[in-house]
């Protein structure tokens, strides 16, 4: 990578740490070029607008996210119920040591600018689409593999698990307690045979 790919990594590595921090609202160019020890001038070389950033910065966590999940959704070693329920299981605890704050970026900038910005919003429901369809492949194979009834309308159900645990993760957050976790994962366990 060059001298102006590097620059331009650097001041998006150093921008999404503040992003995740003060959100989007809380977050402005100063802040972000500030992180990066980089003037004003080299944000604005790399990035046409502090929304064109915050787009970038969340594809990139969503890509790095999902490489994530898909190792632990697609691992042949467990059944898809335990994959399923492993990768819950390495979100709660991850929740947990950061104190339940901070939680997924992709959610809280959805929560904070879904409402104000089309262009950040499309690009929100583009990844949590791609975390439902992670979802419902790992449900698929339950199905295949009788772990769920053969009724089972997977799409469906993926969707419903992905809006359960969103607001699951919302309610660790507010009561900074592992209670609606748990509670959670046992409802998405009652599905399975």
């Amino acid at each position: 990578m060059g001298r102006t790919g590097h620059c331009r990594q650097h001041i998006l590595d150093a921008g999404l740490s503040v992003l995740s921090l003060k959100g989007y609202t809380g977050t402005g160019v100063k802040d972000i070029v500030d992180a990066a020890g980089v003037p004003k001038g080299s944000f604005y070389n790399h990035f046409d607008s502090k929304q064109a950033f915050v787009i970038e910065a969340i594809e990139k966590v969503a890509k790095q996210s999902t490489f994530e999940s898909k190792t632990v959704l697609e691992n042949p070693e467990y059944s898809p119920k335990q994959r399923l329920l492993n990768w819950f299981d390495i979100a709660s605890d991850e929740m947990k040591s950061e104190s339940f704050c901070g939680g997924c970026l992709v959610g809280n900038i959805c929560l904070e600018m879904a409402d104000e910005n089309p262009e950040i919003r499309h690009t929100v429901n583009q990844i949590m689409e791609q975390y439902i369809q992670l979802i419902a492949d790992c449900l698929a194979d339950a199905k295949n593999q009788g772990e769920l009834p053969k009724s089972t309308d997977t799409n469906a159900l993926a969707e419903f698990i992905h809006c359960a645990w969103e607001g699951t993760v919302m309610r660790m957050k507010a009561c900074r307690k592992c209670n609606p976790y748990t509670n959670f994962r046992n409802q998405i366990e009652n599905f399975f045979s």
